[in-house]
C-alpha cells in the first residue's frame, strides 16, 4: 500500500466518453451556468476552521491520490481534515464522462501536503473537485477515532466522547484518515448509535471487517465548525422523486456556491435503521443542492444523512 500511495501513473479522469446531457439524464443532474467557487486560501496562514472547494489538477495528482495545496493544510500534519465528494463546484458541471462506480476515498498526509485517495488504492483521475473543512487542532468536538481491539467489534468501532456517549440526536461528521497508521478501509463508512451500550460506532456499510489501526477524524455538533449549519435529512418519496436527493434549506437554495458535507446515519436519534453502499457526492441543479449515489442504484428511502452547511 505504501508504494501505491508514493506515486503510480496518473490516470485523467479515465474513459471519457459520454456527453454531459446523457450523463445528467441518468442521474437526474442538470448543467448551469454560474459563478466559479470562492478560490482556496493560497499561502495564507489559516488557524481557525476552514472550508473551501478543492478542484484537483493533472499535476497535483499521482496514482490514487490528489494533493492539496493550501495554506490551511499544507505543512500541518495535526489538522483534521473532513471531505465530500462535488460533481458541479459553483453549479459548473464537469467534463463528459462515464458513470462508473467509485471507491471510497480518505485523506493522508505525506509530510508537506494533506490528499484525498481512494482507499482501494486505484487512480483518483480529476472527474470530481472535494469539498474541504480544515480544522486546525484537535477538540473535544474534533478528534480522531483509531480502531483498536478493544474498540472495534465486527464491522465497526466504537466512539467514545462525552458529547455522543449518550446522546442518539449528537451530528456526526467523519471522513477516514489513513494517518497515522497506515491502514485502509476501502469500504463506505456511516455512523449508527448502538442503543444497548448508548455508543455512537462508526460502521463499513457493507458490512466487512472494521481493519484494525483503521482511523477516522471526527466532528460533533456545530462547536468547532466556524459558522457551518447542522441537520438531518431523511430520504423520502418528496425529496427523491429520481435518483438524487433534493436538499432544501436557506443556505443551499439559490445558491450553487455553497458548500455541503454528508455522513451517512444509520440510525438518527437512535431510531430505524437504513444503510446506504454507494459513493455519495453532491451536485448543484436548478436551484437546489442534492445527494445522489455515483454509478450505483439510488439512495435508499429512509436513508438519513448528518449535514454540515456553509452559505458559500
Amino acid at each position: 500500500m505504501t508504494s501505491k500511495h508514493e506515486g503510480n501513473p496518473v490516470r485523467q479522469g479515465g474513459a471519457l466518453a459520454l456527453a454531459v446531457a446523457a450523463l445528467m439524464t441518468v442521474t437526474g443532474v442538470t448543467a448551469i451556468a454560474s459563478a466559479a467557487p470562492a478560490a482556496a486560501a493560497g499561502a495564507l496562514k489559516v488557524t481557525v476552521t476552514s472550508h473551501f472547494v478543492f478542484q484537483p489538477t493533472t499535476g497535483g495528482t499521482s496514482g490514487d491520490s490528489t494533493f492539496i495545496n493550501n495554506g490551511a493544510t499544507n505543512g500541518k500534519k495535526n489538522d483534521l481534515l473532513f471531505v465530500m465528494p462535488n460533481l458541479t463546484p459553483g453549479g459548473i458541471s464537469p467534463c463528459p464522462c462515464l458513470l462508473s462506480p467509485e471507491p471510497p476515498i480518505g485523506v493522508r498526509y505525506n509530510g508537506s501536503q494533506w490528499g484525498i485517495f481512494n482507499e482501494d488504492g486505484s487512480d483518483i483521475g480529476i472527474l470530481f473537485s472535494y469539498n474541504v473543512l480544515v480544522v486546525p487542532n484537535a477538540s473535544k468536538s474534533a478528534f480522531a477515532v483509531h480502531a483498536t481491539s478493544s474498540n472495534t467489534h465486527g464491522d465497526h468501532v466504537i466512539i467514545n466522547s462525552p458529547l455522543t456517549n449518550g446522546h442518539p440526536n449528537a451530528l456526526i461528521q467523519i471522513t477516514q484518515n489513513f494517518n497515522p497508521a497506515g491502514v485502509p478501509n476501502p469500504h463506505q463508512v456511516g455512523v449508527r448509535y448502538l442503543t444497548g451500550q448508548h455508543r455512537w460506532a462508526i460502521f463499513n456499510e457493507d458490512g466487512a471487517a472494521m481493519p484494525h489501526n483503521a482511523s477516522f477524524n471526527v466532528l460533533v455538533g456545530r462547536t468547532s465548525t466556524n459558522g457551518g449549519r447542522t441537520n438531518v435529512l431523511t430520504t423520502t418519496t418528496a425529496n427523491r422523486p429520481t435518483a438524487p436527493v433534493t436538499i432544501s434549506n436557506p443556505e443551499t437554495n439559490g445558491n450553487p456556491n455553497n458548500v455541503v458535507f454528508a455522513t451517512q446515519d444509520f440510525n438518527p436519534g437512535g431510531k430505524g435503521g437504513t444503510g446506504n453502499k454507494g459513493f455519495v457526492i453532491a451536485s448543484y441543479s436548478g436551484s437546489h443542492e442534492l445527494l445522489f449515489n455515483w454509478g450505483s442504484p439510488p439512495i435508499p428511502l429512509k436513508t438519513a444523512f448528518n449535514l454540515l452547511i456553509y452559505s458559500s
